[in-house]
Parts: structure tokens; C-alpha cells; sequence
């Protein structure tokens, strides 16, 4: 999104266009000539103080993207901008010239070759800067201008007939990581001089699509509120060679392979509708798949009548009128759908219940765009037991009209107990303010037998924490527990997604909370926090100065702009969760963390081999019952990873108090002397859902000596082993167990 607002910064000599070539070379003055030999000495003549003139090594690869066609300089263009409410010519303004490239595996940038413009009536002992830049969020067209990997300096004297010359950095720069380094250098402004460019390389001159735009100006003085000054992509290529060496070995087998033609929508929640032991899915549509109970998947949308009736959106499972067969409630971000309760018949079908539920989901009598009379767009719902009676209640995130920017009131719904629900919106402590609603995720983060409401916001909300008091009351206390992000001038974050987990193994759940932060915004936009909980129930964010440590925080979390929906896991089985981070907007990459057990995480890209980009969220379940975590984002990915470390699922049911499902449980392993905790959850933000089936993996420990689970409600129940590991286990509320992958005959 931002990419085009941006360009649409360029109003003066263009018309709304992109900008034109005013002039510049013929086609074959903007070729550049054979390459030098990488092997020779390109060093400076003795008057010269150049510093980017050294040796480089034979064999190098060469990164480059134009083509020659056409060409130009900044100089020669009469492009300009608006900003401040004065007309500004780009080529009088300082501003940095910047070349992104894209580093797929690891790789040391020894120097690179740049096509200079300008210099003819400079003298030929002037110096001309260039260096190599670390990314700035992965947005396409920002640099980290004021940290450098390396800048050095070359003479006018010593370019060539055409402008070209080497830049040799005094040691490679190692990028261990795939992604995005630039070649950049900051032009004084009028007169200066700069770099060639050739012709355009996007047809439409949108530099909508992420890879269509590779140059791009920084323009550091102009738009003074913004951290990093406004950035224009171009849709032209500057004259820049990246002079590389591959190092390493690419993984020849990733550690997650996608599942071919099996592909979902930006939602996916997992639910065993047919409780044969194997996790089914739902994605946005609704489109139901069935597991055929061999790992794969058959679409059941018309079969089941899901499709008859006429839901539009995602949903999350949850049992509500405690039948044993999972129901799922259907919300929609359109702003002309209903969200609908679809009941689950057992006997693989589904009907329309909303109605008889009672659940409303009324026209409010306001505009949106071209729709003029909306119902409140939901982003994200799930189910929570708010009240402790057995029932379950639901929590319905609603989030924005893009058009207006009008936000809209989040919805509760306590159920009766008798297949109807009853509207608490603004009752029991919940908000009834308009904010811009993105996710929620309850959890009983305190351990107190009952459970507490996580909403995470967008548009630079605070979050909301609703406590639960008992007594079905509840108190906001984000702020107190550490929740809420960080104020900084006014102004919080852009939470879309939440997960919980015990990411220092310390036995009490910490939270994940991702936060979309512009470049432009940096200085007061909270990041991705990662939120360890200490023993007094607060929450602190561990992530430090994300300056001074190069765009990472101090936990391991690299930035990247649009972080979007965390997940954890423990996808090698070690014992510590791991961590998966989707994004939005195209182009932009999963991350994929290592976790070390202490709160800290690893990053590896390469070997994760997660390759969807604008992931926008994410479900984990192990649906193929090899005892490993898969994960589904967009695309199924089966996990492959050689992990030789033990591992337990267990599926809690409620029949004694707690709802049939056990959505909000909390259950305890130990084994090996080390206890682990995990929930059982009733939607994530973004409104996804991970299995029911908890999977804890348990590193060495071949037996597992007890499991403590805690019922919504505040009943705890022991069981005690010990348990072999490598299995599947069914815990019931009235202390009995079953082991096997299928669930206990009725």
C-alpha cells in the first residue's frame, strides 16, 4: 500500500504518470563496457585518496538488474514533489540513490561497479562516495542509511571512458541470511553528481508489485516527521553491479516441504468436525476440507451444506452446546455479510443456527465507500468461556472502514446454556469504544482458573487486556500487566497477531505481540514485542534498542515492516518453542526463529525453506500423525525436520463442568524433570485457530512422569503417570485416560 502513495508524491512534469525521461544517452552509451578483470588492481594513482581501490578476488559472481535500455540521470529530470505544501524538484534536493538487491543464500559482498553521471566538469581528484547499506524493513525501497556495512571512495580520475568504476570493500560483508542489501550514495543535491539509470522496468509505472521497482531516492530533508525523511520507488535501475561470492551449502531438502495443489486463503483454523482423531480445516470462504485420515485432505464444502449456507468469511471451532461435535462460528470482514453460527449436526453436516442463537449481527445505519448501510467488519473471533459455567461464550473482533476510517465497537456473547446467547457488548468491564479490533486470544495468563480476553489493535490503539475478576467481571488491565505496547508520543502500535507460550521455560505463559511498523515511523511505532511475564503477573518487552543493535532486537527478532500473526511451536521437538512470523503485503517473507528456551530465538530462513510471501496469518496442527507440528499459511508445508527428540499430544476433554471442548485448559507436562505448559485455544488473532490436539515436544525424555491440567473453571486434575512419550493421550475431566491416536469409544 505504501508503495503507491508514495509515488503518487510525483505531481509536478509528470501528470500523474510516471515520471518521464527528459533526456539522457542513446541505448548503447547506456551499455556498459566488457567487464574489468576481478583479478587486477584497481587501485587509485598516487594523487588520488580514494579508500575503495583494492584488490578483489577472481571468480566473483555479478548481481546486476538493468538492461541498458534507454537511460538518464537525476539531474536531467524536471521530476518533482510535494511536500509541506511546496513543490520540491528532486534534482536539487539532497537525497540518497539507492539499488536494492536480493540475497537468496549466504553470501559475501566483496564490492560493486557503479555508472557515474555528472562528473565531467569535476576535478579529477574529487572524491566519489558509494557504499553498501544493510535493509530497512524489507519494504523494497528503504535503506539503513545511517548504520553502513562499508563506504569507501573513488577518484573521478579514475572512472572509466563510459563513467563506470570497482568499489573493493576493505573485508567482504557476510549475509548469512536471505534478503536485501543496497548499494547507495548520498547526492549533494543541484549540480551533484549521481547515477546513470536506464529505461523503465515496470509497464504501468505503479511500483505496486514488491520486485517491479529496484531504484528508489531517499529524500532525508523533506517530510521532517517522518524518521527516515520521504522514499520514492522508480521504476527504472540504476547502473549498479553487486560483485558477490556464494558461501555455504543450500540445504538441498528445506525443512518444511509444501504439500502440492493443496493451497488456503489468508485464514485457516483446525478442527476434528468429525472427531475420528484427524484435524480437518476450514479457510476463508468458508471452504471446508475433510481429512481423509491418512494426512490428506478432501473438499467437503457442498457435501457437508456448508456451502448452502451462503457464510462468507473464516471461522473458529467450538463446541457450544457441548454435543461432542465441534460448531463453527463464521465471521465476516465484508461489510455486508452476517457472521453466522453454523451448528454441527454429527453426522457430517451442518446447518444455519444463527438465527435460532440469537446471535445479531445488526445493519448500524452507516456508510462505507459505495455501502451505505454496513454491518461492523469483523477481523478476528473466538471462543472463551467467560462466565466459568461450561458454556462457551464468544468474543468478536471488529475492526475498520478503510474508506472513512470509522472504527466500530467489539461484540460479546455470553452463552445461555440453552443454544441461545445473549448480548453483552459494553457489559461486565468490556469496552464498548470503537478501536480498530485485529485479533484476540484468550488465555488464562495468570493461572487462576479462569480466563482472560487479549485484543490486540491496529491503527496505533492501545491493546486491550481484560482481566478476568470472576463473577463474569472484568477489568482492562493492559496497561498495568504490560500489555497494552508502548506509548511513545501519543502513539502505540500496529498489533495484528498475538501467541502465547512459555518461551524461557519458567513454567508461567509470555506473549508474542506483532506489530506492522512503517520505516517512515520507526522513532515512536512499536515493533515486534516479545513480552516475557515475571512472577508478579507483568510483562516486559526484551527487545532493547533496536538502533544499536543493527535493526534487531535484543531477543533476536530482526524487523521487518509487516510482521503480522506469530505463531509458537515446538517444531523440532527440543522442548523450546519456536517461532513463525507471517507478514502482509507482497513480497514480503515468513521469518522463521529458532527458539533457545531462554526467550531468545535463532534466525534461519534458508533452512526453514517457508517461502510464502504475504503470509498474512497462520495455523499449526500435526494433521498427518508423525508427531511433528505442520503448518499451514497459504500453503501446507509438512514438517520435515531431522529432529530425533521425543514428543506427547494430548487432547483435554471437558465432561464433568468444563465445556466439552476444553477450549481455555491449561495443561502442564513434566517429563525429565522439566514441566511445560500449553492451552487449548478458541481462536488466535486473525482470527485462525491452532489444533486442539496440544503437541509438546519433550527433547530426550522417553516418558513423561505426570500431567497436571487446569479447567476453565479453576478444577485441577492430576494425572499421574508415567506416560510413555511418541503417543497420543485423551485426558477426561473425571481423572480417566486413553491412550491412541483415535479418540476412547463413547
Amino acid at each position: 500500500m505504501r508503495r503507491a502513495l508514495l509515488f503518487l508524491f510525483v505531481v509536478t512534469a509528470c501528470g500523474g504518470t510516471p515520471p518521464p525521461n527528459d533526456a539522457g544517452p542513446p541505448p548503447e552509451d547506456a551499455a556498459p563496457p566488457p567487464p574489468m578483470d576481478a583479478g587486477t588492481d584497481a587501485g587509485p594513482p598516487a594523487t588520488c585518496d580514494a579508500t575503495g581501490g583494492g584488490a578483489l578476488p577472481s571468480g566473483l559472481e555479478t548481481l546486476s538488474y538493468y538492461d541498458g535500455t534507454g537511460g538518464g540521470m537525476l539531474a536531467m529530470q524536471s521530476w518533482a514533489v510535494t511536500s509541506g505544501g511546496s513543490d520540491h524538484v528532486l534534482a536539487t534536493e539532497r537525497a540518497y540513490e539507492q539499488s536494492r538487491f536480493a540475497i537468496e543464500r549466504p553470501t559475501r559482498v566483496h564490492g560493486f561497479r557503479v555508472r557515474w553521471a555528472g562528473t565531467g566538469e569535476l576535478p579529477p581528484e574529487t572524491l566519489l562516495e558509494a557504499g553498501l547499506y544493510p535493509d530497512f524493513g524489507h519494504n523494497g525501497f528503504d535503506m539503513w542509511s545511517s548504520a553502513p556495512y562499508w563506504t569507501g571512495t573513488r577518484c573521478v580520475s579514475e572512472l572509466d571512458a563510459d563513467g563506470w568504476v570497482t568499489y573493493a570493500l576493505d573485508a567482504p560483508v557476510e549475509i548469512t541470511q536471505p534478503g536485501l542489501v543496497y548499494v547507495g550514495h548520498e547526492r549533494a543535491g543541484e549540480g551533484a553528481p549521481g547515477w546513470w539509470f536506464d529505461g523503465s522496468t515496470d509497464a504501468e509505472g505503479s511500483c505496486d508489485v514488491f520486485d517491479d521497482c529496484r531504484m528508489s531516492l531517499n529524500l532525508p530533508d523533506l517530510e521532517p516527521m517522518q524518521f527516515n525523511g520521504l522514499t520514492l520507488p522508480l521504476p527504472y535501475d540504476y547502473l549498479v553491479e553487486l560483485l558477490v561470492e556464494p558461501i555455504g551449502d543450500v540445504p538441498a531438502e528445506p525443512w518444511f516441504a509444501a504439500v502440492p495443489d493443496l493451497t488456503v486463503s489468508n485464514r485457516v483454523s483446525f478442527g476434528d468436525f468429525d472427531a475420528d482423531g484427524w484435524d480437518d480445516f476450514v479457510t476463508t470462504g468458508p471452504r471446508l476440507y475433510r481429512n481423509r485420515g491418512d494426512g490428506t485432505f478432501e473438499d467437503v464444502t457442498d457435501a457437508s451444506g456448508m456451502a448452502a449456507i451462503g457464510a462468507s468469511g473464516n471461522g473458529v471451532w467450538g463446541d457450544y452446546d457441548n454435543d461432542g461435535c465441534l460448531d463453527l462460528f463464521v465471521f465476516s470482514e465484508s461489510l455486508t455479510a452476517r457472521d453466522r453460527l453454523i451448528h454441527n449436526e454429527c453426522d457430517g453436516t451442518f446447518t444455519d443456527a444463527t438465527d435460532a442463537a440469537g446471535l445479531v449481527d445488526p445493519l448500524l445505519g452507516e456508510a462505507c465507500g459505495d455501502v451505505a448501510d454496513v454491518r461492523a467488519p469483523a477481523a478476528a473471533a473466538a471462543w472463551v468461556d467467560l462466565d466459568a459455567d461450561g458454556w462457551l461464550d464468544l468474543y468478536v473482533a471488529n475492526f475498520i472502514c478503510w474508506d472513512s476510517g470509522q472504527t466500530y465497537a467489539d461484540q460479546v456473547f455470553l452463552n445461555r446454556g440453552d443454544g441461545t446467547f445473549l448480548d453483552r457488548t459494553a457489559f461486565d468491564g468490556f469496552s464498548g469504544a470503537r478501536q480498530a479490533s485485529r485479533g484476540v486470544n484468550p488465555i488464562d495468563a495468570d493461572r487462576d482458573g479462569d480466563v482472560d480476553v487479549l485484543v490486540t489493535r491496529y491503527r496505533l490503539h492501545r491493546n486491550a487486556y481484560f482481566e478476568n475478576l470472576g463473577g463474569r467481571r472484568f477489568s482492562d488491565r493492559g496497561g498495568v500487566r504490560g500489555l497494552e505496547g508502548e506509548l511513545v508520543g501519543g502513539y502505540y502500535g500496529h498489533t495484528i497477531g498475538a501467541a502465547w507460550g512459555d518461551l524461557d521455560n519458567d513454567g508461567d505463559f509470555d506473549c508474542v505481540q506483532a506489530n506492522l511498523a512503517h520505516p517512515r515511523f520507526f522513532d515512536f511505532s512499536d515493533k515486534t514485542q516479545v513480552l516475557l511475564q515475571d512472577s508478579s503477573g507483568v510483562f516486559a518487552d526484551t527487545a532493547g534498542d533496536w538502533i544499536a543493535e543493527d535493526l534487531h532486537s535484543a531477543n533476536g527478532i530482526a524487523y521487518q515492516e509487516t510482521h503480522s500473526l506469530p505463531l509458537l511451536a515446538d517444531f523440532d521437538r527440543d522442548g523450546d518453542l519456536d517461532l513463525v512470523i507471517s507478514e502482509i503485503y507482497d513480497g514480503r517473507p515468513t521469518d522463521f526463529y529458532l527458539g533457545n528456551g531462554d526467550g531468545t530465538f535463532t534466525r534461519e530462513l534458508l533452512r526453514a525453506g517457508l517461502t510464502v510471501e504475504n503470509g498474512w496469518a497462520a495455523a499449526a496442527s500435526d494433521w498427518d500423525h508423525d508427531g511433528d507440528v505442520d503448518l499451514a499459511m497459504r500453503t501446507f508445508f509438512t514438517n520435515e525436520m531431522p529432529s530425533t527428540g521425543h514428543w506427547l499430544s494430548v487432547r483435554v476433554v471437558g465432561n464433568v463442568a468444563a465445556n466439552r471442548a476444553a477450549i481455555g485448559a491449561t495443561v502442564a507436562v513434566t517429563s525429565g524433570g522439566v514441566t511445560r505448559i500449553r492451552y487449548v485455544e478458541g481462536g488466535t488473532s486473525q482470527g485462525c485457530q491452532d489444533s486442539m490436539y496440544l503437541h509438546f515436544g519433550l527433547a530426550d525424555a522417553t516418558s513423561v512422569e505426570s500431567i497436571e491440567v487446569m479447567f476453565p473453571g479453576g478444577s485441577t486434575v492430576t494425572y499421574t503417570g508415567p506416560f510413555d512419550a511418541d503417543q497420543r493421550l485423551w485426558l477426561m475431566e473425571d481423572g480417566t485416560t486413553h491412550a491412541g491416536w483415535a479418540p476412547p469409544a463413547p
